[in-house]
């Protein structure tokens, strides 16, 4: 009760048809940010209640990436849930050293893994894509081509641990806490270590490639894309939106949805291109940021766990989330390994 009371003094600060008639607390295991959702129901209709992570995104991000979205609907693409205004015209509240988002109830449901088909898969790449048209229009102060800033630094994150990062990753595993953890957390050490060096080049080449840079959501996967029937409802979860190149987000999106099956990749490549079409270093970024995921994912997952400390509400989610990383990483092994 005393939650119900805190989110009703927040959306007090709201118009009154925001006011709820209920509030219910989703559980989103598939949801890693750590941020809080709360549905409500009110005059308004159905809103979602958003409590950031403290100080993740600060004040000056999250203004750019609210400034993104109402450009990307100003240019016709509609699959965002722009945040309502206070009363006062701001478009967040901060509370108790959390910056907290108010925003439309957006329909459909992030079912692509339980029900995937072919159709979905290219509805969301388009989607994508059209979300990407939307953005390149948005001015940023650097319109030169330049480096991928997300591939520099998954280049320096890749040295770090090649030099003694992996072996203090290692000395922090603990195996009494969290056994089916740590066995997958020694599985990901070995096909890291196996990996690395031999990816390497490829990601100092990538580091090298001069692109354009724009809005991108860069932690776009299966379960931020909403879909009723065979078509994309909404896209969710705008938290590491930054200036980037689009090839970030077609690796982050299309390795989610296809994994490693090379004939879905060829759709969803094929379906982005109907909208946006990618040059040859762009193709070549797809490439080299889906290899450093794979590379990389599960590593950044033994450091939450057992550097950081982080909880996270459904260990078994998070054990199939690892889990991905190690059946992926294993099969890439197997390619650089020929």
């Amino acid at each position: 009760m005393a939650e119900n009371a805190k989110i009703e003094r927040i959306l007090r600060l709201y118009p009154d048809e925001c006011r709820p008639r209920h509030i219910e607390l989703l559980a989103a295991p598939l949801s890693f940010s750590g941020a809080g959702l709360w549905r409500i129901a009110s005059d308004r209709g159905q809103l979602c209640l958003r409590r950031w992570p403290a100080g993740h995104p600060s004040q000056q991000r999250l203004e750019f990436i609210q400034a993104v979205l109402w450009h990307v609907d100003q240019e016709g693409f509609h699959h965002v849930a722009l945040p309502l205004e206070t009363q006062h015209h701001h478009g967040y509240v901060w509370h108790e050293g959390h910056l907290w988002e108010l925003l439309p109830w957006l329909p459909g449901a992030a079912n692509y893994r339980a029900q995937p088909s072919p159709r979905k898969l290219e509805a969301a790449m388009v989607a994508l894509a059209r979300f990407h048209k939307a953005a390149s229009t948005f001015p940023l102060p650097e319109t030169n081509p330049v480096a991928s800033p997300g591939m520099d630094e998954r280049l320096a994150r890749i040295r770090e641990l090649l030099g003694e990062g992996d072996a203090e990753l290692a000395g922090a595993i603990e195996t009494g806490g969290w056994p089916e953890m740590a066995v997958r957390a020694g599985r990901l050490l070995s096909l890291f270590a196996a990996v690395a060096p031999k990816l390497l080049s490829t990601i100092e080449s990538a580091t090298r490639l001069r692109v354009s840079l724009q809005p991108c959501i860069r932690d776009v996967w299966h379960a931020h894309i909403l879909f009723e029937g065979e078509r994309v409802s909404g896209i969710v979860d705008f938290g590491s939106l930054r200036p980037e190149n689009v090839a970030a987000d077609v690796a982050r999106l299309l390795g989610s949805l296809a994994m490693d099956d090379r004939a879905d990749w060829d759709r969803g490549m094929a379906a982005y291109a109907t909208v946006g079409r990618l040059s040859a270093d762009e193709l070549s970024l797809v490439s080299a940021f889906d290899r450093s995921t794979v590379l990389l994912g599960g590593m950044q997952w033994m450091q939450w766990i057992f550097v950081e400390g982080r909880q996270f509400g459904d260990p078994k989610a998070v054990l199939s989330r690892v889990d991905e990383f190690v059946t992926r990483l294993g099969r890439l092994h197997e390619i650089v390994g020929e």
